[in-house]
């Protein structure tokens, strides 16, 4: 397998930093070093300031995001800001949180090289790189795929992948695994180990650490504004399994489908889907990136229309119901809320759906209060961390009061607080008799949260079950996938 190159040793120090926008400060003295051949995670709660620290690792912070930066970063003993942008990130690279933004190939083969292109890197060099990260990123057969193909998780694998092969000396991840699924969090965790080894240094910054264990050499925490150092026994927080809800056989389901397929423009996605969900259940959709699991979440919604087959919902095929109808029977949270907000404010966001629709504003007080968004109600959405943009597409799901609540990876961007927090309103939905459905690569949140779990794998279910009896089937996970649970791994990390 080729390699990116070994490189001479380098420092990342940082001192006594500290950056507010406005009256709000961030961060509040925060100091740290990494050399080449570190990894290091740094965990915070959703708004915490990750992704603040992140940009000012790298000059985003104030050289295109305006902040007030007191205290210094420097790359060995030269000061960032006596460096220009593009000297910075020759050295100290990102992968942004909001990673489709880093997209700027029509294919994925033209993303992974089109930096190389721009740094005048020779064929024969770009060849070589090219294969070593297509094969180590699991992507040599979507290597001529167009990235409007792929799903949110392998969009956010690309973007690694393109920013890895450049070879910086420092390489920060915000939030990496936000969307990955098992594997892919397997598969970056190697590809740290491969690139300490080759002496870059890694800043990850993480909601969770299951699966780099072994990876990273030191924890910090960053809490009111100070980065202080952690270990695993500190930041374990376990979850609260759920009891399963038995339904019985002759109920009548309020989902349903029946041997539904579905295709984009190539292959089939789905592949004789057969499925029944009851009123008040919660059912975790899982598999690895691209099994089908948001392409189901749209054909329930009715954004997508079955090729063969049916969708039944409430009783009603959903192909055959309009867009107002379906609104107030199923609400969507998408996967990727920085496409679906569109608003200014978080109030605006949330009661878009009641004013469009003529419905009471008291549901969308209420979905704030669900999701604790009221304190920042009147705030602008820019300002939002990606948790809260999260929390605000779920309020504005839940505002139009559906029979059946859909959220696609609702844990991105979540702390564990936040993630208790969402446990608790999901069953509180669940007990008032609505039906929810849960896209995740979580296993930890899907074994606490979700009455059944449903695995998919290259487009067919391979096992729907009991939650409990599903993600503790060590094989089945194995050959799906699927992230183990903290339980099966000896606790959590």
């Amino acid at each position: 397998m080729a390699s990116i190159g070994k490189r001479r040793e380098h420092l990342l120090t940082v001192s006594s930093l500290s950056c507010r926008y406005g009256e709000h400060k961030v961060l509040n003295g925060v100091n740290l070093k990494i050399r080449s051949g570190e990894a290091v995670a740094i965990v915070g709660k959703s708004g915490s300031g990750k992704t603040t620290l992140a940009y000012a690792l790298c000059g985003i912070i104030p050289r295109r995001v305006d902040a007030e930066v007191e205290g210094e970063v420097k790359f060995d003993e030269f000061n960032l800001s006596d460096l220009s942008f593009q000297e910075i990130l020759r050295n100290i690279n990102i992968v942004l949180e909001d990673y489709e933004a880093q997209i700027f190939g029509l294919t994925v083969e033209e993303d992974i090289v089109f930096g190389l292109e721009n740094l005048g890197i020779s064929r024969k060099e770009i060849s070589e790189k090219l294969k070593w990260v297509l094969e180590f990123f699991g992507l040599e057969k979507y290597r001529s795929y167009e990235v409007s193909e792929l799903s949110g998780g392998m969009k956010q694998r690309l973007c690694i992948a393109s920013t890895t092969i450049l070879s910086p000396s420092f390489l920060i991840l915000d939030n990496p695994t936000s969307n990955l699924d098992w594997e892919g969090v397997v598969k970056l965790s190697q590809v740290i180990s491969r690139l300490k080894e080759e002496g870059m240094g890694i800043i990850l910054m993480l909601r969770k650490l299951k699966g780099f264990e072994k990876t990273l050499d030191r924890i910090y925490q960053l809490r009111d504004g100070k980065l202080r150092r952690t270990s695993y026994e500190k930041l374990s927080r376990p979850y609260i399994k759920h009891k399963y809800v038995e339904h019985p056989p002759s109920e009548v389901p309020i989902i349903e489908f029946r041997d539904v397929w579905f295709r984009y423009n190539g292959p089939y996605v789905l592949q004789g889907i057969n499925m029944k969900v009851y009123e008040g259940e919660v059912v975790a959709l899982m598999g690895r990136n691209g099994s089908g699991k948001t392409t189901m979440m749209k054909l329930i919604d009715g954004l997508l229309m079955p090729e063969r087959g049916k969708v039944i919902v409430a009783g009603r095929e959903i192909s055959k119901l309009k867009a107002p109808e379906r609104a107030k029977i199923v609400g969507l949270a998408f996967q990727d809320p920085l496409k679906h907000i569109f608003s200014e404010t978080v109030w605006d966001e949330v009661s878009f759906g009641c004013r469009k629709l003529g419905m009471s504003l008291e549901n969308a007080r209420k979905a704030l209060f669900l999701m604790k968004l009221e304190k920042i109600q009147d705030r602008e959405t820019y300002k939002l961390s990606m948790g809260e943009k999260v929390r605000t597409v779920v309020a504005s799901a839940l505002a139009l009061n559906p029979k059946v609540l859909l959220l696609d990876e609702p844990t991105t961007g979540q702390d564990y607080e936040l993630l208790g927090e969402l446990i608790a309103i999901v069953r509180k939905v669940s007990m008032i008799g609505k039906t929810v459905i849960i896209v995740t690569h979580d296993s930890d949140f899907a074994l606490s949260v979700a009455d059944r779990v449903t695995i998919l794998n290259h487009g067919k279910i391979v096992r729907i079950g009991k939650a409990d009896e599903v993600l503790m089937d060590r094989k089945l996970l194995s050959e799906a996938w699927i992230e183990p649970p903290y339980e099966l791994v000896g606790g959590e990390r």
